[in-house]
């Protein structure tokens, strides 16, 4: 049979037929499928008309079924219990999911969310496997493609079919290392904040995107002297401790977090405002529904509110 021949084949006429078989009564059928007994014979009606000859002959005790129909009733439940397997979605059990689920995290953020989320998958779902992949410039086409699962980042979801789940709101600070001759100072001034080299931290569609600091001190005549430019965060923070340079960061690592990698903060010049981002959770519409991805993202949800109780 033609597929477009299909499309006059309604499926709840075979559903009806499925039910009428099993019950041998109209109106328990229509008892069952929720419809009255005069839509139900309609259906009758409709089944004889599809297939072409009579499938029931009124009975003692309700309607029988013709030889056709009996002829029908196997390959017809066979096809409407692969019809249910087909539009009902597979139950997820987590430690059968043995899928790879492709991230991407900020350095510092994957250096301790990492090995306390492994260790979870280790326990819930040993079969599923972490590949971690650097932000760039495509990684928003990579997520609709499916080559990128979940990002956690600080850049501006503005696109159609994403969706974001805000974790913590972040303005700017200055950091430093903690025997850094400003290390005692609660907020700089401009001209302390031009008077030492920077460490800057290259974010794709972030820093390009985002308010810059150079025209505000070019106003003052003043201008700052970048030293290292890098996307590694962790390296930007390992070099920060070693050296008397200067480094934007974010608010969100707490003091304690700062003074365990060596490091403390200050507060930005009064003149300069840089406006607040959102660190956040990142995925497209086609993750959005899969069981499977619904846990990992609940998973890593869980293990950065952990983290953020230390």
């Amino acid at each position: 049979m033609k597929l477009e021949n299909l499309a006059r084949c309604d499926i709840k006429l075979l559903v009806a037929l499925q039910v009428l078989l099993e019950e041998e009564s109209v109106s328990r059928a229509a008892e069952r499928l929720h419809v009255t007994q005069s839509a139900m014979s309609k259906m009758l009606t409709r089944l004889s008309d599809l297939f072409g000859e009579e499938l029931f002959f009124r009975g003692t005790q309700g309607i029988r079924a013709t030889e056709r129909a009996l002829e029908l009733q196997t390959p017809l439940r066979e096809l409407l219990e692969q019809l249910g397997r087909l539009v009902s979605p597979p139950e997820f059990v987590v430690s059968d999911c043995d899928r790879t689920f492709r991230i991407s995290l900020l350095d510092n953020v994957a250096a301790r969310l990492c090995p306390p989320l492994l260790a979870r998958i280790a326990d819930e779902a040993p079969k599923v496997n972490i590949e971690m992949k650097p932000w760039g410039k495509t990684s928003f086409d990579d997520m609709a493609n499916g080559q990128l699962d979940l990002a956690l980042n600080v850049v501006e979801v503005d696109k159609a079919n994403f969706y974001q789940q805000v974790l913590k709101e972040i303005d700017l600070c200055v950091l430093m290392n903690v025997r850094h001759p400003l290390a005692n100072k609660k907020r700089l001034s401009l001209d302390e904040y031009v008077s030492y080299p920077y460490i800057k931290i290259i974010v794709p569609e972030f820093n390009e995107n985002h308010v810059k600091d150079e025209p505000i001190l070019f106003k003052h005549g003043l201008s700052r002297r970048v030293a290292f430019k890098t996307s590694n965060m962790h390296t930007a923070m390992s070099c920060l401790t070693t050296t008397d340079y200067l480094m934007l960061g974010g608010s969100a690592m707490s003091a304690q977090a700062l003074a365990e990698q060596g490091l403390t903060s200050a507060l930005l010049p009064e003149e300069i405002e840089f406006p607040l981002f959102n660190y956040k959770m990142i995925w497209h519409q086609r993750q959005n529904k899969p069981a499977e991805h619904q846990w990992f993202r609940s998973l890593v949800l869980r293990e950065l509110m952990a983290l953020a109780q230390k």
